[in-house]
């Protein structure tokens, strides 16, 4: 015999008894934390984009200046002028370099800037700094030839051309990502399994109108699609909650990191597919979890039931 029903009306009151709103809950928290580690995620990659392309395109020359004489603290006029000349041929080599596409000095305050957190204390005035020196690159730049020229031009220049920077920040970048990616990965298996046991428990708390409706004619797959409305509308609340949730967090979070120095940490910006991207992905994967979840674990527990 056919069961005749409306399309979507429920025939068991799912909003009765303990744990009524427990899908939404764990939907909310799921797509919180997902929502913030795809804006993790996302973020790295712009600050990653950032921080590699304002070092790949450069390389640093370090001039260090002549120990001071014997009894003093300071350069002697010659040996200052012979350091700045140094300098000035690195300068003039930049200008004519065809890997070069401009050169400048860093002046004493920039240097000192640098280097005092790593001496613990503030640099007395008179101290001998070493002299750098920023070149940009072209974008067909011979990195090679330009070392051997700087070498040949300025015996004992220090080159530093920020391989050693750009491997450490990929290789943390890569673990951090991973670690997100696992972290996700985590997160929805926690919300499936968390899903799986509030659909289990509903059954049992309703078995009686389960039977009922099974006595009554009803196919297992009706009585699936019961339990998968009311998964789907409990996820639907709890996506868009913890969207809003999310959304809030990040302007928090944005609206603190816009004091800091953006030399240290530069702004994010994120295309509007992307911001898209990130509240509707979160939302669709919830809607998919709770139905097919849903779906495996009704006619699961319906195939054991007698």
């Amino acid at each position: 015999m056919k069961f005749l029903v409306k399309k979507h009306r429920s025939d068991i009151a799912f909003h009765d008894g303990a744990g009524a709103r427990l899908i939404t809950w764990m939907t909310g928290l799921m797509v919180f934390f997902i929502t913030l580690a795809l804006t993790a995620n996302l973020a790295l990659s712009s600050i990653t984009k950032s921080w590699m392309s304002g070092l790949s395109d450069s390389v640093t020359v370090e001039i260090s200046p002549p120990p001071p004489a014997a009894g003093s603290d300071s350069l002697t006029a010659d040996q200052k002028k012979d350091f700045d000349g140094r300098v000035e041929k690195i300068l003039w080599l930049s200008k004519q370099h065809p890997s070069v596409s401009s050169g400048r000095r860093l002046s004493e305050d920039d240097i000192r800037t640098l280097i005092e957190p790593w001496l613990g204390g503030k640099i007395p005035s008179d101290l001998p700094l070493p002299a750098l020196v920023e070149l940009k690159l072209t974008p067909e730049a011979n990195l090679q030839q330009l070392q051997k020229d700087i070498r040949n031009l300025v015996p004992g220049a220090n080159i530093d051309n920020h391989q050693d920077t750009l491997d450490d920040i990929g290789r943390l970048i890569g673990t951090v990502r991973a670690f997100l990616l696992l972290l996700t990965g985590v997160i929805t298996l926690l919300a499936v399994v968390a899903i799986a046991g509030v659909i289990r428990s509903k059954l049992a708390i309703h078995r009686q109108e389960v039977e009922t409706l099974h006595f009554l004619g009803a196919e297992d797959d009706y009585i699936a699609g019961q339990f998968r409305r009311h998964a789907l509308r409990g996820t639907i609340l709890g996506a868009l909650g913890g969207i809003g949730a999310s959304l809030l967090t990040l302007v928090i979070i944005g609206s603190v990191t816009r004091t800091i120095d953006s030399a240290i940490m530069p702004q994010v910006q994120l295309m509007p597919v992307q911001w898209i991207l990130l509240f509707l992905l979160p939302l669709l994967a919830g809607a998919v979890l709770a139905h097919v979840t849903a779906q495996v674990t009704v006619m699961r527990t319906l195939a054991k039931m007698p």
